[in-house]
């Protein structure tokens, strides 16, 4: 009885160090990454349009018109 669970135990820890052994060898056998080289300081000879001021000067603006006018509309009703 004693030798049975015993070889049990060590068929256990053969077939783990099996599962463990392959999972190092997949691990160490994915590839290596490339280098890639991005340049992110790329400049196009001018700004981009949203880099203006009065861009968002009128952006501001007009989201500020719609608040407004969100929030008279709301007080109207009430009233």
């Amino acid at each position: 009885m004693k030798t049975q669970n015993s070889i049990k135990k060590a068929f256990q820890l053969l077939i783990a160090f099996i599962l463990v052994l392959c999972t190092n060898i997949y691990a160490f056998a994915q590839d290596v990454p490339k280098k890639v080289d991005v340049n992110i300081n790329t400049d196009s000879g001018g700004s981009v349009w949203y880099g203006q001021p009065w861009v968002w000067a009128i952006g501001i603006a007009v989201f500020i018109l719609i608040l407004v006018v969100i929030t008279r509309s709301s007080k109207s009703d009430k009233a």
